[in-house]
């Protein structure tokens, strides 16, 4: 397990015992947002919470095995798809879950811990971008040349 996994799961560990207040946090920053797609109930997100919890502990275990995590992502993916979510709205969600964070942990979201946090949703994004809207930032060296060329003319 690398550095960015411990702290994540440190930080998971601060928000378990309390995360019905996390997810009803995080459910107001999207109430706030200008999020487009659909999205649950208060009382919904706080039934679900621990199976968003749950979620969360298995993605970040796993975060190193890319070939393990895909999956499940794509899996729980479809949920955004079914509910209208649009590339801006994937960005929020992330910047929601983020600032949540932020709030929530207060002295404990470290340094460390919000580079660690901006890179899972950094990956988050980009996964999710790539299998639901097949948007991709890689390139192919054919691309590149081309992009080289007409850059010089």
């Amino acid at each position: 397990m690398n550095t960015q996994q411990t702290a994540l799961l440190n930080n998971l560990k601060i928000i378990k015992p309390n995360f019905h207040a996390f997810t009803a946090r995080f459910h107001n920053k999207l109430a706030e947002s200008d999020i487009k797609m659909d999205y649950p109930a208060a009382s919904y997100f706080n039934e679900k919470s621990f199976t968003l919890f749950c979620v969360l502990e298995r993605i970040i275990k796993h975060l190193n095995k890319p070939s393990s995590v895909a999956p499940f992502l794509v899996h729980h993916l479809a949920y955004l798809k079914n509910s209208g979510a649009t590339q801006n709205d994937i960005t929020i969600l992330s910047d929601a879950f983020y600032e949540t964070l932020k709030e929530h942990l207060g002295t404990y979201f470290t340094h460390e811990s919000q580079l660690a946090w901006r890179d899972a949703l950094n990956f988050f994004e980009k996964f999710a971008n790539n299998t639901l809207f097949n948007v991709s930032n890689v390139i192919s060296l054919q691309q590149k040349i081309q992009q080289k060329q007409s850059n010089n003319i």
